[in-house]
This record gives structure tokens, C-alpha cells and sequence, in this order.
């Protein structure tokens, strides 16, 4: 006959499925690329064991992490983590500045002497 007891002293309840729902609004002129965030959330929360779903209109992104955690506050921590890491590392969309800057590396450097 097997024993199944909880791993962590003190714990009483076994961990919940939280969605938590974080929106990330237009500041200024700035909003991340949809794609590139989607991208890297997926990412981010794949590293910790959740799950993400992003909408997004015009002005704001709209996600939601679904996390299993043993409470609230850890479900929160877990999510703000997901889309903290997952704007952190988003690929930057192509810009004119960013192809400026590539054929300004490709260009040949005269030597000072």
C-alpha cells in the first residue's frame, strides 16, 4: 500500500490553477511588437511552468498566465516574471535605424596613418 503525503511541511492544500491577467499599455509613441512578444512570452513562460495567451489592440497588450502555484501572491510573482522577462527579450522589430546601422557596419574603415 503506498503512502502519498505532501512534499513541503506545513502545506495543506495541494497548488491552484491561477489566471492571472497583466495589460501592458502605449506609453508615448512605445508599444512592443505583438509578434516579437508573443514570441518571447511563450518563451518566458514555457521556462516557468506557465502558460500565456496575448491580445492586443491599438493602444495596450492584454495577457494571461495561467500558473499553478499554492497561492495568490506566488501566482502574481509568476506572472509580472513572465512578461517582465518577456519584454526584457523580445527581438527588436526591424527598423530603418537598425538597417542604417547595418550598412554602416558593412562599410569599409579607412586606417588613420
Amino acid at each position: 500500500m503506498s503512502y502519498i503525503g505532501l512534499i513541503v511541511p506545513g502545506m495543506y492544500e495541494p497548488p491552484s490553477r491561477y489566471n492571472i491577467t497583466i495589460t501592458i499599455a502605449r506609453k508615448g509613441d512605445w508599444l512592443p511588437d505583438p509578434v516579437s512578444f508573443a514570441a518571447a512570452a511563450d518563451r518566458a513562460a514555457w521556462r516557468r511552468s506557465a502558460s500565456i495567451v496575448s491580445a492586443y489592440t491599438a493602444d495596450q497588450i492584454i495577457s494571461v498566465v495561467t500558473v499553478h502555484a499554492p497561492g495568490r501572491y506566488a501566482a502574481v510573482a509568476v506572472a509580472r516574471a513572465v512578461v517582465s522577462d518577456a519584454l526584457e527579450h523580445q527581438v527588436p522589430a526591424p527598423s530603418q535605424d537598425a538597417g542604417e546601422a547595418r550598412r554602416g557596419a558593412a562599410a569599409p574603415r579607412r586606417s588613420a596613418a
